[in-house]
């Protein structure tokens, strides 16, 4: 009984956050006609990052997918997969490992830096993609789709999912992340060089652009936006 409502709830997440983004498509087709040109900041245009419908997002910036299947897929969302850019190795768990909401879920590696994403969910790794292992860079187009890295078995899911983000409230924390990644922009030295990828024509930055920092910034990027503060103990 308890799966039965969890299963009606999601589908009626689902449903609204699809009419709330048909609402705001109609809504922004007519601001973009009549909205004076964007100021020039060292960061990420908000409309160029989505969130599809029924999507979950997480503080560590994981999503889930929960699949009419059963099956709970997991992977890194679109604002850190587009800040990262290039991805040389991607760390997969184990296939039968338990893991808990907040541990360490998978790992990528760029120029030998490391970013350890957690787990947004309690459960068991029932699979792998595998393409990842051997191509790092399968979805960096579309990370909601090939991008997937692992599914889950799900422990107490509706509990967990109390915490995670959907519809406008994911929508809406995206946009409060975007304002602390120009926070955090505007504290990490930058080599002179790089200033002219980063105030793109119409307020975007330039698709990974960690690839730019230190190993310094690359870690305080890792600390201030991968490690969420609900951990595992809840």
């Amino acid at each position: 009984m308890v799966a039965f409502f969890v299963i009606l709830t999601i589908i009626g997440f689902i449903l609204v956050d699809s009419f709330v983004q048909w609402v705001e498509a109609r809504q922004g087709l007519t601001l973009r006609r009549t909205a004076p040109r964007p100021e020039l900041v060292p960061a990420l245009a908000l409309e160029t990052i989505s969130v599809p419908a029924g999507l979950f997002l997480d503080e560590g910036h994981t999503w889930v997918r929960l699949e009419p299947s059963g099956r709970t897929l997991i992977g890194m969302d679109e604002f850190v997969r587009r800040a990262i850019g290039r991805v040389d190795a991607v760390e997969l768990p184990n296939v039968g490992s338990v893991v808990r909401r907040g541990d360490p879920l998978f790992t990528v590696t760029q120029n030998g830096r490391r970013a350890v994403f957690r787990a947004p969910l309690t459960g068991v790794v029932s699979a792998v993609n595998e393409n990842l292992a051997r191509l790092p860079e399968t979805g960096r187009m579309d990370p909601y789709e090939e991008g997937w890295v692992c599914a889950l078995k799900p422990k107490d899911l509706a509990v967990h999912l109390r915490h995670l983000f959907i519809a406008e409230e994911a929508r809406a924390w995206l946009r409060w992340e975007t304002e602390r990644f120009k926070e955090f922009l505007t504290r990490c030295p930058m080599p002179q060089s790089a200033l002219g990828q980063v105030l793109q024509d119409g307020g975007q930055w330039a698709e990974g652009i960690l690839e730019m920092l230190d190993e310094a910034g690359w870690e305080e990027f890792a600390r201030t936006f991968l490690q969420s503060p609900r951990s595992s103990a809840e």
